[in-house]
């Protein structure tokens, strides 16, 4: 029971899209009526997923310590959504900020799987024909 649970989480990091697509559809048997509301819980959740999938592609070109990275762009972006929060509003309210965020997170994480994605491809596929 232990290795499957493993598996499962192991795959869930390495197939991220696979993994939203299970998600969307497992939510949508309880959410049917609010699509705009099951897109946004779906991307809310796999989130993480593509931060952890981008950290452990990142890990795969760079072996040496890219924490640094994960972290700095984290905080970029933490900053960047502060900075338009207080230019909208003047007033910075926590759960607005944590969620605007988390959604502007999950759009660059996204941006970046796809991107390492077509680079490992890339490289794995001009080793193989050199």
């Amino acid at each position: 029971m232990g290795k499957f649970f493993i598996f499962f989480i192991s795959f869930l990091i390495e197939f991220p899209i696979v993994s939203t697509i299970f998600i969307y559809m497992f939510l949508k048997l309880f959410l049917k009526h609010n699509k705009r509301k099951l897109l946004l819980f779906t991307l809310d959740l796999t989130t993480i997923l593509y931060i952890s999938s981008f950290y452990f592609m990142l890990n795969m070109f760079f072996p040496t310590a890219t924490g640094w990275i994960l972290i700095n762009l984290l905080l970029i972006i933490l900053f960047i959504s502060i900075i338009l929060q207080w230019k909208a509003k003047r007033d910075i309210r926590f759960f607005k900020l944590i969620k605007g965020f988390w959604r502007i997170s999950f759009i660059l994480f996204f941006i970046l799987h796809c991107i390492t994605l077509l680079t490992g491809l890339t490289l794995s596929i001009s080793e193989y024909t050199a």
